[in-house]
């Protein structure tokens, strides 16, 4: 990918979520159960989740400011108290999922996670979170052990390091029981390739082999057996219409069960990335 090309690609997706932001309206997206305890709060272009335990509330990601009376009035309809959000867990620091971290933190006193690697964003190097004039400074109170796994209200949820899309992105499983068997769910923190060309990586200081520490991480990834996949933005999924399962859910959540849709998910995004990688091997042969 040339200069010209690459500039002409980060000007539609700047155009784009300028668009997001000041029209946040369009992006509403009726909440919903997804199956036993874990609910979308989010829009139609990012996923945000509540996970409901007796010890209080969990919350997958945030979204951003504008769009955060949505995601409030969200929680509220389903019945939740926002201001029992006890820890919110950030798969990674671009604006679209940490944005609205310091409003709901000032509201619930939550603890926020992140993935280390990510945490110079917010020093730094706030550039590199995207659109950064839009989110306010917030405090983070840990960043995710790898080795261990996170146990609150009766959940275990198990990060996992998936560098790639940023350096400290980060999955997020958990198993649930649902009708006497045990569900393995999965939530995957960022599979955008934005940010994974050569001068993308060199233009943020990252090392090349980034790509393939993306790969990587994807070919090792799409093996692990998840039953429900919680796409951090439902265009990710592949034959897996997160909206549409949920439109004809008949309360059972039966239909988000789905083996195969975390390993097409997943192949669909490497299918991208060696394309890229592909592309720009040729253009250097020319």
């Amino acid at each position: 990918m040339d200069r010209a090309t690459l500039e002409m690609k980060q000007e539609e997706l700047s155009r784009r979520a300028e668009k997001y932001m000041k029209e946040p309206w369009t992006l509403a997206q009726r909440p919903f159960k997804v199956i036993e305890n874990i609910y979308f709060v989010g829009t139609s272009w990012v996923s945000v989740f509540l996970i409901d335990t007796p010890d209080g509330l969990i919350l997958v990601d945030c979204a951003y400011q504008e769009v955060l009376y949505q995601v409030i009035d969200s929680i509220r309809s389903l019945g939740f108290d926002p201001k029992d959000i006890k820890k919110m867990l950030i798969t990674h620091g671009h604006f679209d999922h940490c944005g609205a971290a310091r409003a709901i933190q000032e509201m619930s006193g939550c603890e926020i996670w992140l993935g280390k690697d990510d945490a110079y964003f917010f020093t730094e190097r706030r550039d590199l979170i995207a659109l950064e004039d839009h989110v306010a400074d917030f405090k983070i109170d840990q960043f995710y052990d790898y080795e261990n796994v996170i146990e609150f209200g009766g959940m275990s949820i198990r990060p996992v390091h998936c560098a790639g899309h940023t350096p400290g992105t980060t999955c997020l499983i958990f198993d649930i029981m649902h009708n006497g068997r045990k569900l393995h769910c999965g939530i995957h923190g960022g599979l955008g390739t934005n940010g994974l060309s050569k001068l993308e990586l060199q233009d943020n200081g990252w090392p090349l082999s980034q790509q393939q520490t993306y790969i990587d991480n994807l070919t090792a990834l799409k093996e692990m057996p998840i039953d429900v996949v919680l796409p951090s933005h439902v265009s990710h999924a592949v034959d897996y219409d997160f909206f549409e399962i949920a439109a004809n859910d008949d309360g059972t959540g039966d239909g988000f069960i789905d083996g195969g849709a975390w390993k097409r998910m997943l192949e669909s995004k490497l299918m991208v990335m060696k394309a890229l990688i592909d592309q720009e091997e040729m253009e250097l042969k020319k």
